[in-house]
């Protein structure tokens, strides 16, 4: 049995005040296992620092070292973590590793919630410094 829950959602792309119902499938105990996974994985800003880079196009290791100011074993360990959930991809090149984003939801993802913020705080955009920057990134 297929059970449904029916919620409003304010959808930007139609009108800022326009609705429409979207229905969400109840999920099983395992899917949501796996949604909790990806949402733990997305939860740690150094993981969200790497992916805003990552964000630009593929990097190296020594890429992301430089770009993000961590620290090299800080980086593989929360790459393991992001390959682990399937967000990244890692391709070898010589003895470099290079990683991007398999992953797109994720992009997606990370433009909502900072236009949400972004939103949300247009007042104090200094919380957000480069909010703005995700409207029209064709995200």
């Amino acid at each position: 049995m297929h059970m449904h829950i029916d919620i409003e959602i304010k959808s930007e792309y139609a009108s800022a005040m326009a609705k429409q119902r979207v229905r969400y499938p109840i999920l099983s105990g395992q899917a949501l296992e796996l949604v909790s996974g990806r949402f733990r994985a997305l939860a740690d800003p150094t993981r969200l620092r790497i992916l805003n880079t990552l964000m630009q196009g593929e990097c190296c290791v020594g890429d992301l070292v430089e770009s993000t100011g961590l620290e090299q074993p800080c980086v593989s360990r929360h790459l393991i973590t992001l390959r682990r959930e399937g967000i990244l991809s890692r391709r070898a090149e010589g003895n470099r590793a290079y990683y991007s984003i398999e992953d797109a939801t994720v992009t997606h993802l990370f433009s909502l919630v900072c236009n949400g913020l972004s939103d949300r705080l247009s007042d104090d955009l200094d919380a957000l410094p480069d909010a703005r920057g995700w409207r029209g990134a064709g995200i």
